[in-house]
């Protein structure tokens, strides 16, 4: 109980600030309001349905001047405060439909406030129900806070999932581990539909291998986060954006798709939306088959007073992946000012691996001593099911707005192995009967949070936010390893481990924003108080943990004429440690290698300094420098008695950061154009221990995209990928290149298209990686699946009119749980 009303009584006392704030805000601002002149209206079509996203022009009737522009909202409507005194027009615009203009309005001091009749909008042409209209993004896009890689009808797209096309995009690199790194450094907050994902590194490589990327309409890479996002992530934020489908009536998508590399590729998905009135329903289906094969090569040397053994392993990684998603829900506009939003989302994931090893074991240069052949089977049934349920109220036309979010979130992973030892002699007899082991592996992850965010604009040019959140999650893994003795399975209890964590994080946060000339300044703070319990049941062992957080952030930006803007941020950060690095246990891969976990792991604090130029809304530039005290990392050891080997985790001194980034688009001609993102960056290790990690080096990631418009319906792309050589606390990770390229053909009015493409065409991007560090001696040789062929076909269906509706963005939960 004590554990619990800790975290509540802060979530109390800053709901009461908040509250304070809320209701102060809203008295000054209806103190300082003054009387003001108004129009307003609302927009429909000839179905009397409203139209969201119509531009509404206030003209001067004298001569058709623009008194001022805003769009319509959610419901249609619009509104236009303190005007003076005349006599004007209301005219409306949108894609698709025919202009209207009202008749003219006059306003003064006697009618203060004017309604106009309803503007309606009619179709220029009947069959635009049946056209597909498309903008043209380019596939990398650099915004003042974020760079944006608009995955939405690219070709390189086509029938990869969503790991596949991260593994594309500017700064981002991903390990053997499928542990995600932006400009080499791991910590990555990932996102979907701005909720964070709770999940291992290798629980959410597999929800972001099940993710059709036909389904991601962008990805959002965010290195200096504001305080309304969960501090969590050091490096920053990645936001992957799903598809939301914004035409009104019934409409759809239609995907089909297959691919080769080193086994089979199938998948396929379905979208409907339908919108009626005040309601929208939609749901996506997706299905992925996948199968994959990747070679894996590791020698080391382990020993001490010369007496050194050698082992030579190569491995053979042979994966089977087949999995389902479903994600659906409905929007609710329950009055003018009210929407209420239910979405739902299931993920089935079953795969089965196969890992075939062969060890020789000998004296450094000398004779083989013996030759261990491994054979390991795994199966897992992976489960998942997350609800979020969105309020949003509007409180006025001024842009007051009150935002509440509640998520639930169940994980469900049930993992099973079973391995086989043998071992020969050098003149190929058997040393002893096959070693046989099996494992259990249940997992289960229970996420709850709670969250409301409330915006205040105060004029055009002040906004204030403020927010609160509170979650709450549990990790339960119980692993029970056996092994066959006298033809019965016997319970190893050195290698069984029942471990349970828990975390709450009560958080609030305030942010200011304006305006002032050409200055534009951006302000946060966000407290989060943590409290943490994680027990090993099994080993009796059990951390608690308690702290509060506070974390500033703060943004001037200078827009010095429309082709010239600059901003300067920085942000603090913290990123915890996964829950399952904080297990005490050793999870054996064989008798001489396995994996330790360290239950005093530190949370590691991140500064982050940037500035931003872009040149002429197009070219951009940025560099910065980050610090990161108590950075966790990971570190490999070795016992020179039994000759094992073990990697686990660790705080060390801190980690430093130095990067520049240059954004080009260009267009060469009508046909061709191009975007290239480069980044340099300095990557540094520090510490004061008897680690003694000292290392640093210079490296560069390069993304160049070329796409060609060959026809009006036929397009083509190529990419290039580069990282040099990088050094990651004691690794060395080797450079690796890469080119995809794909070619796309539109027809049926552009309702149907076919992409092909390939990735990886010269089959060069692998990871090579040593390490020499006090008696360390290793290379790891990895060759992953990248070289992939796929044709995928898509079709729209339905209504594809321009028109309304937007569904729900999520909430910012789940992430963390690393093995």
């Amino acid at each position: 109980m004590k554990l619990f009303l800790r975290p509540m009584k802060t979530f109390i006392t800053l709901a009461t600030l908040c509250s304070i704030l809320f209701l102060f805000q809203i008295k000054l601002a209806n103190a300082q309001q003054p009387t003001q002149y108004s129009i307003e209206g609302k927009v429909l079509d000839t179905l009397n349905q409203t139209l969201d996203y119509a531009t509404i022009s206030l003209l001067h009737a004298a001569d058709s001047s623009v008194a001022k522009v805003m769009f319509t909202d959610e419901n249609g409507k619009y509104r236009f405060d303190a005007i003076k005194s005349g006599t004007y027009l209301v005219q409306a615009e949108l894609l698709g439909f025919s202009r209207s203009i009202s008749q003219p309005i006059h306003i003064d001091a006697a009618t203060s406030h004017k309604k106009v009749e309803d503007l309606i909008l009619r179709p220029v042409n009947q069959q635009l129900n049946t056209i597909v209209i498309t903008g043209e993004r380019p596939l990398i896009e650099r915004k003042s806070d974020m760079l944006v890689v608009n995955v939405a009808n690219s070709t390189l797209a086509a029938g990869n999932n969503a790991m596949d096309i991260l593994e594309r995009s500017p700064g981002i690199t991903v390990d053997k581990d499928d542990n995600i790194s932006l400009n080499g450094k791991k910590g990555i907050m990932v996102m979907i539909d701005g909720k964070q994902t709770y999940l291992s590194s290798e629980q959410l490589g597999s929800l972001l291998r099940s993710t059709d990327g036909n389904t991601i309409e962008s990805i959002e890479i965010i290195n200096n986060p504001s305080s309304k996002y969960d501090a969590a992530g050091g490096p920053g934020i990645i936001n992957i954006k799903l598809k939301k489908n914004k035409v009104a009536g019934t409409s759809g998508s239609l995907n089909v798709g297959g691919g080769y590399g080193n086994g089979h590729k199938a998948n396929s998905s379905l979208n409907v939306n339908h919108k009626n009135g005040r309601i929208n329903v939609f749901g996506i289906y997706s299905y992925q088959q996948n199968e994959r094969t990747d070679l894996i090569n590791i020698y080391r040397i382990v020993g001490g007073d010369n007496q050194f053994t050698s082992f030579d392993q190569g491995n053979t990684m042979i994966q089977a992946r087949k999995n389902h998603s479903l994600r659906a829900g409905f929007d609710y506009q329950t009055s003018d000012k009210n929407t209420l939003s239910l979405q739902a989302s299931g993920l089935i994931n079953d795969s089965g691996d196969e890992n075939r090893s062969g060890v020789q074991i000998g004296s450094f240069q000398s004779a083989l001593d013996s030759t261990l052949l491994a054979n390991s089977l795994f199966d897992e049934d992976f489960r998942s099911f997350s609800v979020n349920l969105n309020n949003t109220y509007t409180i006025d036309t001024l842009g007051r707005k009150l935002s509440i979010d509640a998520d639930y979130s169940n994980f469900f992973e049930d993992a099973s192995a079973n391995y086989t030892n043998t071992f020969y002699r050098p003149d190929g007899a058997l040393m002893h009967e096959p070693l046989k082991s099996r494992s259990m592996m249940p997992s289960r992850i229970y996420i709850q949070a709670y969250k409301a965010d409330y915006t205040h604009p105060f004029n055009e040019k002040s906004v204030l936010e403020a927010g609160l959140k509170y979650a709450n999650v549990k990790t339960d893994n119980d692993l029970k390893f056996s092994e066959l003795k006298d033809e019965q399975w016997v319970n190893d209890e050195n290698r069984s481990n029942h471990f349970v964590y828990r975390e709450q994080v009560a958080a609030g946060y305030v942010s200011y924003h304006t305006t002032l000339n050409k200055f534009g300044i951006k302000a946060g703070l966000r407290s989060e108080y943590t409290i943490s319990d994680g027990n090993s049941i099994t080993l009796q062992n059990q951390v608690k943990r308690d702290y509060i957080d506070f974390f500033p952030n703060l943004s001037i930006s200078y827009n010095a004429s429309d082709n010239h803007q600059y901003s300067l941020s920085y942000s603090k950060r913290i990123n915890r440690p996964r829950y399952n690095n904080l297990n005490p246990f050793n999870y054996f891969l064989d008798q001489y290698t396995y994996v330790q976990g360290n239950p005093y792991l530190q949370p590691e604090y991140t500064h982050a300094l940037a500035f931003n130029y872009t040149l002429m809304k197009r070219f951009n530039l940025s560099t910065g420098y980050e610090i990161t005290q108590d950075a966790v990392v990971e570190i490999m050891k070795q016992n020179d008695v039994n000759k094992s080997t073990f990697i686990t985790n660790e705080n060390i001194a801190q980690q430093k950061q130095w990067f520049v980034n240059i954004n080009a688009p260009v267009r060469f001609t009508k046909f061709w154009n191009s975007n290239t993102n480069v980044t340099g960056f300095y990557l540094g290790f520090e510490s004061e221990d008897a680690n003694n990690i000292n290392y640093g080096q210079y490296a560069m990631q390069l993304t160049s995209n070329q796409n060609f418009t060959i026809l009006p319906t036929l397009g083509a792309e190529a990419t290039l990928n580069y990282q040099s050589g990088l050094r990651y606390s004691i690794y060395k990770i080797a450079d690796a290149w890469s080119i995809d390229m794909g070619i796309n053909k539109s027809f049926n009015n552009k309702k149907a298209n076919i992409k092909l493409s390939v990735s990886d065409v010269f089959n060069t991007r692998d990871q090579y990686v040593t390490t020499q560090h006090g008696n360390l001696n290793a290379i790891i040789d990895q060759k992953r699946e990248t070289r992939v062929f796929r044709l995928s076909f898509t079709y729209n269906f339905g209504n594809t009119k321009i028109g309304s509706s937007k569904h729900h963005e999520k909430s910012d939960e789940e992430k963390r749980i690393g093995k």
